[in-house]
C-alpha cells in the first residue's frame, strides 16, 4: 500500500491534511483521487490507513484506523557523519535511515569539502532525504537531522550516549568487533553515537580529542573505505553484534 508522511501538527481528530509536496505527490505523480485508500505515518512511530479526498485545492484524509508500526531498534544509535562533497551527504542519510539509526548530526570537519556553517538552514534538504527514505523503507519514524556542528560542540555532547565510537583508519589495536563485545560485558548499551570522518578522515587533532573525551577509536579492518561507505558498515556491523537484524 502506498505510504506518504504528515507531521503529527496535520493529525486533527480523524483527520489529516496533507502538506503542499504530498498533495502534488498524490494528485500529480501518483494521480489517486478521492476514495483512493493509502497509509500515512507521522514520523514519530504511529502509521494510519486513510481514505484520500482529493479537491482542487488540498488533499486531506478520513482515519479509517491505526495500523501496527514496523519495529525500531531497542539501540538507539545516532550517526555523527563528516560532511563529504557532492550526493555523498544525501546517500549516507539515506541508507542510515534504512539500516535504523534514530538521529544523524552532520560533522564540519577540517578535511570537509563542503562547509556547512552551523545553525544554516541547509540541513533541511538532509530532513526531507531521511523522510523519503523513512516512507521507501516502512519505518514509521523518520531519524532526527540535527544542526552540523564540529568536533569541539560534539565532544560535549558524549555524556548523553552509553558508548561513543570514532572510526579511524589509524587505529592498528582495536576492531569494532572486539570493542563492542568488550563494551557489552561491561555495561549495558541502549545509546550509542559513531564518528564518520569526511573524505580524507578525521585529522590526528580530532581523533585525539575525541578520545580524550571518551570516544573509542575501532578500526574497520585493513582496507580504507569511502566515507559514504564507512558508516553504513559500522552501523551494519552494529546493529548485527546486537541482534537488531531480526524479524
Amino acid at each position: 500500500m502506498l505510504r506518504f508522511f504528515a507531521a503529527p501538527e496535520q493529525f486533527r481528530e480523524d483527520r489529516v491534511y496533507l502538506d503542499n509536496d504530498e498533495a502534488h505527490h498524490i494528485k500529480k505523480v501518483m494521480r489517486l483521487g478521492t476514495g483512493a485508500v493509502v497509509r500515512i505515518f507521522d514520523g514519530q512511530g504511529r502509521e494510519y490507513e486513510v481514505e484520500l479526498i482529493v479537491e482542487r485545492g488540498a488533499v486531506w484524509g478520513r482515519i479509517i484506523a491505526q495500523v501496527p508500526a514496523v519495529r525500531e531498534p531497542e539501540l538507539k544509535v545516532t550517526l555523527a557523519q563528516g560532511l563529504a562533497k557532492g550526493e555523498k551527504n544525501e546517500l549516507v542519510i539515506q541508507k542510515a535511515t534504512e539500516v535504523g539509526v534514530q538521529a544523524i548530526i552532520p560533522l564540519i570537519c577540517e578535511r570537509s569539502v563542503m562547509k556547512l556553517s552551523p545553525g544554516r538552514n541547509k540541513e533541511e534538504r538532509l530532513r526531507r532525504v531521511a523522510r523519503e527514505a523513512a516512507k521507501q523503507c516502512q519505518r514509521s519514524v523518520v531519524p532526527t537531522v540535527e544542526a552540523a556542528c564540529r568536533i569541539k560542540d560534539i565532544v560535549t555532547r558524549f555524556s548523553l550516549y552509553d558508548t561513543v565510537l570514532l572510526l579511524w583508519e589509524e587505529e592498528q589495536a582495536c576492531n569494532l568487533k572486539q570493542t563492542l563485545q568488550e563494551l557489552r560485558q561491561k555495561r549495558a548499551i541502549k545509546q550509542l553515537l559513531v564518528l564518520v570522518g569526511p573524505e580524507g578522515g578525521f585529522t590526528a587533532a580530532e581523533a585525539q580529542e575525541a578520545i580524550e573525551h571518551g570516544a573509542y577509536s575501532v578500526s574497520l579492518g585493513p582496507r580504507i573505505l569511502r566515507t559514504e561507505t564507512a558508516g553504513l558498515v559500522a552501523l551494519s556491523a552494529i546493529f548485527y553484534e546486537f541482534d537488531e537484524l531480526s524479524l
